[in-house]
């Protein structure tokens, strides 16, 4: 039920005192003043002030939580492959359709791998802080069926302590692409790229421990190959 505004009842009782006046009454005890009340006199009951029509405040739902789904499940990181595993990122996100730039995330297999070493994704197309307008997922595989070969080596402070300072073998390596739209899970496409660096730009000056390091893919050479999927127009 409305409530009524502040105001409102005093406006009216006023309009009706008015209404009603001073009214004399005979009957032997002199001018009697009553209020319109229904009572002896002859005066109409007073209306009772309507209610207002304005609605209660009411307090706005709460929005619903945003899902943002972790890279094992958005990628199925488990060997092998099952393209029926994966799931949407941003289930209820932005559709990738429209102009680009199109917002991509990255993911790789490797829960070991220092996230600052190449491949990174170009500043400009990355999503914001909370992922909420990701249009894109690129989630990038180790090829385990690539005939890998020792390349070179290098030298790197690693093992107990930091203290095991040595030299490594450095190898060549492959890696898969699967591109997801973030909204639906769908695949948008699959390639393939060869780790370029030399060994120096493979390996980290320090570890935790001393291994044999797989040469990377480049900034440059995973741009060249989203560019058309996150600046055109879909």
């Amino acid at each position: 039920m409305g409530r009524v505004r502040r105001g409102v009842a005093g406006v009216v009782l006023a309009a009706v005192a008015g209404l009603a006046g001073p009214v004399a009454c005979g009957g032997g005890d002199g001018d009697v003043y009553r209020r319109g009340d229904g009572s002896a006199g002859g005066d109409a009951a007073a209306p009772s002030p309507s209610p207002s029509s304005d609605p209660l405040p009411r307090t706005p739902p709460a929005p619903e939580p945003q899902v943002v789904r972790s890279a094992e499940e958005v990628c199925d990181f488990a060997e092998p492959f099952e393209a029926g595993k994966v799931k949407a990122y941003l289930p209820g996100g932005p559709a990738y359709q429209g102009p680009g730039p199109h917002p991509a995330v990255l993911f790789k297999d490797d829960l070991a791998v220092d996230e600052s070493e190449p491949p990174q994704l170009p500043g400009a197309w990355t999503a914001d802080y909370a992922d909420a307008d990701a249009q894109l997922v690129v989630c990038q595989y180790d090829d385990w069926d690539h005939p890998s070969r020792k390349v070179g080596t290098c030298t790197y402070l690693g093992g107990a302590n930091n203290t095991g300072d040595g030299e490594v073998d450095v190898h060549s390596a492959r890696y898969v692409y699967r591109v997801f739209e973030a909204r639906t899970g769908e695949l948008v496409t699959k390639f393939a790229l060869d780790g370029t660096t030399s060994p120096e730009e493979t390996c980290p000056d320090s570890a935790l421990y001393i291994a044999d390091d797989f040469q990377l893919v480049t900034d440059e050479a995973l741009a060249d190959k989203l560019r058309p999927l996150v600046t055109g127009r879909r």
